[in-house]
C-alpha cells in the first residue's frame, strides 16, 4: 500500500464517535506491544482541554527542544497532511515513514478493530516509544477519561481553558465536561492546569483527594502588543502566535516546563518561531486588496478568543467567511460574530462533518451578504476595500481545505 491509499483507508474507519468511546479496543491493541509495559510515566504529559491544547503543545515541544530534549508530540486534527499528527523532534512524520508504521501495525488494526484515531494513537505511540525520548506529549483528541491517548500512563497532566464543546458526547455543563477531562489525572499525578471556573471547586477537590495529584496553576502574564513589529508577548516573553488566549496557553507551557526543572529565562527566545498553522494566520490570497487571515475557531469560546483578537486589529470593514460542523453550537457562535462591529457575514460548508448551507439558521442566512459551499468561491468574489480585514474561521477541517489548495489557486491565478 502507498502512502496516499493508508490515509484513504484510515479515514473510511470510523472518525467522530457518536457515542462516548471506550479504552477497551486500544487497551486490548497496546497489550500486543512489548513497550506498553515498560512506559516510565515521567515522560509522558497529556494535555486535555476544550480550547488551547495544541497551542500548549507546540509551546511545550518548543521550549523542551530548545533545552535540547528529544520529544515525541501527537496532535489531532491536521490542516493538510495526515503526517502533521506525528511529529519528531519538532519535524513531522515523513510518508515512508508513516506507511511503514502502518504496515507494521495493520494486522492489529484491522483484528481490533480500531477507529481512525485509535489507529493513529497506536501508530504514534509505537514509533514514539521504539525510540529514546525524552519526553512524549499526547494531545486529547476528545474528553479526557475514553480518549485512546488515556491508556498511556502518565505523570504529568495539563487542563487548559474548558468550556461547553461536543456536548451530545461529554455533557451539557462545565462540571460533566470537567470531569470526563479530568479523567487523564493519574494517582500522585502533577497537574498544571489554566485557571478553573469556580463552579468546579468541588470537583476539584474531589479528584485531588482520589489521586493525591498535586495542581499547580498556571502562572499569569499578561499580554501586550506591539503595533509597530506585529509582535505579541508579555513582560516575560515573546511570541509569533497571536491574541491573549495563546500568552494564556503558552504560560501554561512555561509553568510545566519550569516544573520539569528546566531554565525558562536560557530557552524563551524558543517562543518566537513555534509552528502551529491555522490560528490567526495570514495568507497572501491572489489579487486580494487587504489582508486574508485563516482562523480555526470552532466553538463559542474559541469564538470568544477571535473577538478579544480582533480588537488589536483597524479596519474599515470586517468580512468573516464561516463555516460550521454540523455538530457545533452554530447560533451562539453566529450571534457571537455578527456582534462584532462593522461584521459582514458569508457563510460556506466545512469538507468534514460540515453543515450544509440551508441548515444555517434563518437569522444568519438573512444577514448573509452571499453563500456558496466553497469557501474558495467566496475569497475569490469579495468585494473589499484595502482597508478592510478578511477572516475565515468556524472549522479547523475549513482552514485546513484553504491551505490544502492554496498553492494550486496561485497557480490559478498566475501569481
Amino acid at each position: 500500500m502507498q502512502y496516499n491509499q493508508i490515509v484513504q483507508y484510515l479515514e473510511s474507519l470510523t472518525v467522530m464517535p457518536k457515542t462516548m468511546p471506550g479504552l477497551e479496543k486500544i487497551r486490548s491493541a497496546v497489550a500486543r506491544k512489548n513497550w506498553f509495559s515498560k512506559i516510565e510515566p515521567r515522560q509522558v504529559i497529556t494535555i486535555a482541554g476544550t480550547n488551547g491544547k495544541g497551542t500548549t503543545a507546540a509551546g511545550l515541544e518548543a521550549l523542551l527542544l530548545s533545552e535540547g530534549k528529544k520529544v515525541g508530540l501527537y496532535t489531532s486534527p491536521h490542516l493538510v497532511s495526515t503526517t502533521e499528527r506525528i511529529r519528531l523532534n519538532g519535524c513531522d512524520i515523513s510518508e515512508a515513514a508513516f506507511t511503514k508504521l502502518f504496515l507494521e501495525n495493520k494486522v492489529i488494526i484491522e483484528e481490533v478493530g480500531l477507529s481512525h484515531f485509535e489507529s493513529l494513537t497506536l501508530m504514534a505511540a509505537d514509533y514514539f516509544f521504539t525510540q529514546e525520548l525524552d519526553y512524549i506529549v499526547f494531545e486529547v483528541g476528545l474528553g479526557g477519561s475514553y480518549d485512546a491517548t488515556n491508556i498511556f500512563p502518565n505523570h504529568y497532566a495539563v487542563i487548559t481553558k474548558i468550556g461547553l464543546d461536543h456536548e451530545n458526547i461529554l455533557g451539557h455543563n462545565l462540571v460533566d465536561i470537567a470531569w470526563n477531562k479530568f479523567g487523564i489525572i493519574k494517582k500522585n499525578a502533577v497537574v498544571v492546569h489554566h485557571a478553573l471556573d469556580p463552579v468546579l471547586d468541588g470537583l476539584v477537590s474531589e479528584v485531588q483527594a482520589k489521586t493525591k495529584s498535586r495542581w499547580i496553576e498556571t502562572e499569569k502574564n499578561e499580554t501586550s502588543y506591539s503595533p509597530e513589529n506585529l509582535e505579541w508577548g508579555s513582560a516575560s516573553f515573546v511570541t509569533n502566535l497571536i491574541g491573549p488566549r495563546a500568552i494564556e496557553n503558552l504560560s501554561t507551557a512555561i509553568t510545566l516546563f519550569k516544573e520539569l526543572g528546566f531554565d525558562f529565562e536560557k530557552n524563551k527566545h524558543a517562543l518566537k518561531n513555534i509552528r502551529w498553522p491555522g490560528r490567526m494566520q495570514k495568507i497572501a490570497w491572489p489579487d486580494s486588496n487587504c489582508p486574508v487571515y485563516l482562523s480555526g475557531d470552532h466553538n463559542p469560546q474559541g469564538i470568544d478568543s477571535l473577538i478579544e483578537i480582533l480588537k488589536y486589529y483597524h479596519y474599515e470593514n470586517l468580512h468573516l467567511i464561516v463555516g460550521i460542523g454540523a455538530d457545533k453550537a452554530c447560533d451562539i457562535i453566529l450571534k457571537k460574530l455578527l456582534s462584532i462591529p462593522r461584521a459582514k457575514l458569508y457563510l460556506t460548508e466545512t469538507p468534514f462533518k460540515g453543515r450544509k448551507l440551508l441548515d444555517y439558521p434563518v437569522f444568519a442566512r438573512n444577514e448573509a451578504i452571499l453563500m456558496n459551499p466553497q469557501a474558495i468561491h467566496l475569497l475569490d468574489v469579495l468585494d473589499t476595500n484595502v482597508s478592510d480585514l478578511v477572516v475565515v474561521t468556524g472549522s479547523l477541517y475549513l482552514i485546513g481545505n484553504i491551505l490544502a489548495g492554496l498553492d494550486s489557486i496561485k497557480l490559478r491565478h498566475g501569481k
